[in-house]
């Protein structure tokens, strides 16, 4: 039988009744200034509960826990959940994620951030988009908050915002700044001369397919930051980084650990192997024909490919496939025989098929520390389907679009085979299968945490309240998807 509900820990049971006290008392007052006919004081309540939490002795972590709690409720409305982060924020707290606001509350949010959050360290601001009129607070906030650390702040970036940072950021080592934003070289080289140019090591920006960021200037980042690793969001590091072999220095190497580029040929392919050297994972979309073979001198824990020829993917892999962890293939050309990658990337933990043109699996052995696996829109018979997944036996996630398996093929599958790992399966469309299906994956796989999309399956409503009823009998805590469709 798959897991049952843990009983919850004594600290998130403290957790949320302090937060419903909490939220409770604000409630309470809000009723009963109403039913007196004069404004809530808020003032007064914030100085109570946070003089009963120091009487608790509530140590800073605490502060952070019920401010992560309540900002993600999605059963308080905002001027709840926004009376909880004027009252619980203080310098005592390390972390902040707002989560969604509407917009009449932003100004207001970034008040509070820029005078009582002189102690973070990492803040996500995420669902908080600033517009023009409020970006001074925003402003304030990166002036008043030196030990900022981590900084998302995404479609929200100008260049004076970027000025403050390269002013004032010292410590700043991770920089979300994606997106559409007003960014220009003026911006860019705000950030290459600031306080943080040595720190920062992770920075997102651009917006993923569209080079709303000229290479040129992510040339300068990279010429710029020292200890930069990862571009994330960008999809033209590759240009970028031929260009500075090309136009600037020769020689050029970075710290680099993770490139994405965008229709690459051979001479940028053979920049970014060059300037490089410890490059671990590689994403390159529409690459030119003849070209993966560059990359086989490199060491690559990670592997996407999006638009290519999947024999030139095999013919990649039985030179670097040892070293790989992580391959995800997008939309290749020709057969792909799965047996090959087996014997190639042998210490493989996650694989995903999309939109392959076809897939074939015959052989008697497959990956030893498979662990998840996707094949969605990517025709293979089900004799190679099931084949394959009986031979790996290792799996915690597995989806498929498309089965046709039967109940009695689930059913030998499982019993023949031991997949105790087995966390997650889906299966988007499996008309063959039924409750029966449903019932031998609950007792054979003992690690079984969900079960989808159970709507493509051969269930009726009724079926799904019967396992329902069993699953809450029995306090398993197995999920069944989605829960929308089905009462």
């Amino acid at each position: 039988m798959s897991k049952k509900c843990p009983v919850r820990t004594l600290s998130e049971l403290t957790l949320a009744e302090l937060a419903g006290t909490i939220v409770g008392s604000i409630g309470a007052m809000v009723q009963l200034s109403h039913a007196f006919g004069i404004p809530p004081d808020y003032t007064l309540l914030m100085v109570e509960i946070n003089s009963y939490m120091d009487n608790l002795g509530a140590t800073s972590n605490i502060y952070e826990d019920l401010l992560r709690v309540i900002l993600c409720s999605d059963s308080l409305d905002a001027s709840m959940r926004f009376c909880c982060l004027q009252m619980l924020l203080n310098e005592g707290v390390q972390c902040l994620v707002t989560d969604i606001f509407p917009l009449a509350y932003y100004e207001r949010i970034l008040q509070v951030i820029a005078a009582q959050g002189r102690g973070l360290r990492q803040l996500n601001m995420k669902g908080v988009w600033v517009k023009e009129e409020c970006m001074c607070f925003m402003f304030e906030i990166v002036k008043r908050l030196p030990h900022l650390t981590k900084l998302i702040i995404p479609h929200i970036a100008n260049d004076n915002l970027l000025k403050h940072i390269a002013d004032y950021s010292r410590c700043m080592r991770q920089l979300d700044i994606s997106g559409e934003t007003d960014i220009t070289e003026i911006g860019i080289e705000y950030l290459c001369y600031g306080e943080c140019r040595n720190y920062l090591t992770c920075l997102d920006i651009g917006s993923l397919g569209e080079e709303n960021i000229c290479h040129t200037d992510v040339a300068l980042l990279l010429q710029n930051l020292p200890n930069l690793a990862t571009l994330k969001s960008y999809s033209f590091v590759g240009r970028s980084l031929q260009y500075i072999v090309e136009k600037k220095d020769a020689n050029f190497q970075c710290r680099l650990v993770y490139v994405h580029d965008t229709e690459t040929d051979a001479p940028t392919l053979d920049a970014i192997v060059h300037s490089c050297p410890r490059l671990e994972d590689i994403y390159l979309d529409s690459p030119e024909a003849g070209i993966l073979e560059k990359l086989s001198s490199v060491k690559l824990r990670r592997l996407k490919l999006y638009k290519f020829s999947a024999y030139e993917l095999v013919g990649l892999m039985e030179h670097t496939g040892k070293s790989l962890y992580h391959l995800t293939v997008i939309k290749g050309y020709g057969p792909l025989e799965i047996d090959r990658l087996v014997r190639s990337c042998p210490n493989l933990i996650d694989l995903d098929f999309y939109m392959m043109d076809s897939l074939t699996f015959a052989g008697d052995t497959s990956f030893t520390n498979l662990q998840g696996l996707e094949i969605l829109s990517s025709p293979i018979q089900k004799p190679s389907l099931r084949r394959f997944i009986c031979h790996t036996t290792t799996l915690r996630r597995l989806a498929v679009d498309t089965v046709t398996f039967s109940d009695d093929d689930i059913s030998s599958m499982v019993i023949e085979h031991d997949f105790y790992q087995l966390e997650d399966v889906w299966f988007t469309s499996a008309p063959y299968l039924s409750v029966a299906a449903v019932e031998i994956l609950m007792d054979r796989c003992p690690e079984l945490q969900s079960v989808g999309q159970l709507s493509g399956w051969a269930l009726t409503p009724d079926d799904v309240t019967l396992l329902r009823g069993i699953l809450t009998s029995c306090n398993s805590s197995l999920v069944l998807s989605p829960a929308s469709i089905f009462p």
